[in-house]
């Protein structure tokens, strides 16, 4: 397969035109490589994308993925009291930071976005009763949510990063294996992406118990923000924020 390429080489990104595109091939059920701040990730919205991605990743057929979403799905999806909404807020629309939330969703009356997904699907997006939504900061994935927001059968992204297992982040699509991108429908090569000096992904954060599950790229900075804005609930969790060995910042 020879994927297509927006913008062609030489062309700047038209966000816009590139997310509509995007968001076309995948409501077909394609698959495409997208840029996120914290590296280039495979994103479908059906089951059958899921298999093509597990297949060029060699990823176990069953294995969980991740929603690619919204501020605004997360608020759809996830059971919080507005205390903690109001935090997610500050975070991932205020202040641009691109977090991957894990909370509860209503197991009793599921959201119909969630009652949508194929019987193969939903164990895959779901852990138990929770699920994982990425809010992302770029523009591009920005939009294409959006699109995804207004789309009539409540259409969501599932993704997972850009590589093949156990190969970490890649932060430039001519350094994403060559099998994974022949895999694809559609590439959006906006080229190096802006977190790649860290080599991670993202931050992981459960909200509910207000508990890290992983140090991504910028840790420090949503520590910093944690610790300035919101510690009445760290301490109501009985929680502290361990600083990143790598990329600690001194407390005064």
């Amino acid at each position: 397969m020879t994927p297509q390429i927006v913008p062609p080489p030489g062309s700047p990104p038209n966000i816009t035109r590139d997310a509509l595109q995007s968001y076309k091939v995948l409501k077909a059920g394609g698959v495409i490589i997208a840029p996120t701040d914290v590296g280039y990730a495979l994103l479908t919205s059906t089951q059958a994308g899921i298999q093509r991605i597990f297949a060029s990743k060699n990823r176990r057929p069953n294995h969980n993925i991740g929603v690619i979403g919204t501020y605004h799905q997360h608020r759809q999806l996830h059971v919080l009291p507005e205390s903690k909404f109001e935090m997610t807020r500050v975070l991932t629309e205020d202040m641009g930071m691109i977090v991957g939330l894990i909370a509860k969703f209503n197991s009793e009356k599921l959201h119909p976005r969630l009652a949508a997904l194929d019987k193969d699907t939903f164990p895959q997006v779901t852990k138990g009763d929770t699920i994982s939504i990425a809010v992302p900061e770029g523009q591009f994935l920005k939009d294409l949510g959006r699109l995804c927001d207004e789309d009539a059968d409540g259409m969501l992204m599932f993704g997972t990063s850009a590589n093949l297992t156990g190969q970490g982040q890649q932060f430039r699509v001519e350094d994403i294996e060559i099998s994974v991108r022949e895999s694809v429908d559609l590439i959006v090569d906006y080229g190096l992406q802006r977190w790649h000096v860290y080599g991670r992904g993202g931050v992981n954060f459960d909200v509910e118990n207000m508990k890290v599950l992983r140090m991504g790229a910028g840790y420090e900075i949503f520590r910093d923000r944690m610790l300035r804005w919101f510690p009445h609930l760290l301490d109501e969790a009985g929680v502290d924020l361990d600083e990143d060995p790598e990329y600690g910042i001194s407390e005064t």
